[in-house]
C-alpha cells in the first residue's frame, strides 16, 4: 500500500519547503537535506560531498515518517547507533504529517540534528 495522491503532495510540498528553507543557499554545495518517498514511508536524509571523493554524495538519515492506515496515523523514527529505526519516544505518533515535520524541525531532544 503506498500513500494517496493528496498525501503524496501534502508531504512533497511540506518537506520541500522544509529542505529547501533548512539549508541556507550559501552552503548548498556542502550540504543539502533531501528525503524519499516509498510506499508508506518518507525517510529525511542529510548529503554531503565524500570526503575524498567531493562529486560522490553521502546521504545520513535523520527520520523516518511512516503513514499507518488502519490507524489514520503517522509514526515516527529516529536511527540510533545500531543503524536500526527506533520509535522516537517523545511523541511516536500524531494524526498529522505536520506534527510530526516539526518536532523534527524542533529536535527538543538532539536525536536528530545533534
Amino acid at each position: 500500500m503506498a500513500l494517496s495522491e493528496v498525501q503524496r503532495a501534502q508531504v512533497n510540498k511540506q518537506l520541500g519547503a522544509f529542505c529547501d528553507a533548512r539549508v541556507p543557499a550559501a552552503v548548498r554545495e556542502k550540504v543539502r537535506i533531501g528525503f524519499r518517498i516509498k510506499g508508506t514511508e518518507v525517510v529525511l536524509f542529510e548529503e554531503r560531498p565524500a570526503f575524498q571523493s567531493p562529486h560522490d554524495w553521502r546521504e545520513m538519515p535523520i527520520a523516518k515518517f511512516k503513514y499507518v492506515g488502519t490507524q489514520k496515523l503517522w509514526r515516527l523514527y529516529c536511527q540510533h547507533r545500531d543503524l536500526r529505526w527506533h520509535a522516537y519516544e517523545a511523541l511516536p505518533a500524531a494524526p498529522s504529517f505536520t506534527k510530526l515535520l516539526e518536532e523534527v524541525a524542533a529536535d527538543p531532544t538532539g536525536i536528530f540534528w545533534g
